[in-house]
């Protein structure tokens, strides 16, 4: 492994995050604009007779399937080489297509998860058990798109690896992965001084705040987490990483 403190990764997270902006914001703002316009139009032609909220709920779950493969390679793009661009993004499709069958096996994994924890009077002990075996895969399966990227393994293959290089540095990815959601909750901060003050102005303003806190977190965890991976796989050709080590 290469040394380097959390801090550090974070501090070139930041780094590449400016050099990269614009592919972000392309990726995080324009391009799931386009995608739920063109799902909202379809959508309500084919199914105009269901109900507003399912279409809603159905045009954020294919924008987030289509949109995360693309958002994972850009990270690992830039967090490999240290700057990429939409096209570079985009030009290997069968790389965005095992991601893709990667995000939606997780997330069919998910559902079946939820709709066992609605099923009998077990319901409470099912909902307990899903939802630790949901914070036990994304906890040891962050590597895995990583895994797939680099051509070590494929699609199913990557999960195994993704959990044994958890396992053998737990200490640091529980480090890394907490100070993601430290992030996430530091966000959250006006908002929830606004609902303790009761000002709605403070809640709108929190609210609109931590929308583009999200946008700004999403971009830089995409890039940290494979920064993350490279440290601990001692990955070679990761020529502006070759500094970092984890300790």
């Amino acid at each position: 492994m290469r040394e380097v403190s959390i801090s550090q990764l974070w501090g070139r997270t930041w780094d590449l995050f400016k050099v990269n902006r614009p592919l972000f914001e392309v990726l995080l703002v324009l391009l799931p604009i386009i995608i739920v316009i063109l799902i909202c139009i379809i959508v309500i032609l084919i199914f105009h007779l269901i109900p507003i909220s399912i279409i809603f709920a159905l045009i954020v779950l294919l924008a987030y399937i289509l949109l995360m493969p693309a958002l994972v390679r850009a990270g690992y793009l830039v967090a490999r080489q240290g700057q990429s661009s939409f096209g570079e993004v985009f030009r290997d499709l069968s790389s965005l297509l095992k991601i893709f069958v990667y995000e939606l096996t997780l997330l069919l994994i998910l559902w079946i998860l939820l709709r066992m924890a609605h099923l009998g009077w077990w319901a409470s002990d099912i909902r307990v058990v899903a939802n630790f075996i949901i914070l036990f895969l994304i906890f040891f399966g962050w590597a895995a798109p990583y895994c797939v990227l680099s051509g070590r393994a494929g699609i199913f293959s990557a999960i195994g690896q993704s959990f044994s290089l958890t396992w053998q540095n737990f200490s640091e990815v529980f480090v890394a992965l907490l100070s993601v959601i430290g992030l996430l909750i530091l966000g959250l901060l006006p908002l929830g001084l606004g609902l303790l003050m009761k000002a709605p102005d403070l809640i709108l303003v929190g609210g609109l705040f931590y929308g583009l806190w999200l946008l700004v977190v999403a971009s830089m965890v995409s890039v940290f987490l494979p920064l993350l991976y490279f440290a601990l796989t001692d990955e070679e050709g990761v020529s502006h990483s070759k500094s970092l080590r984890l300790g």
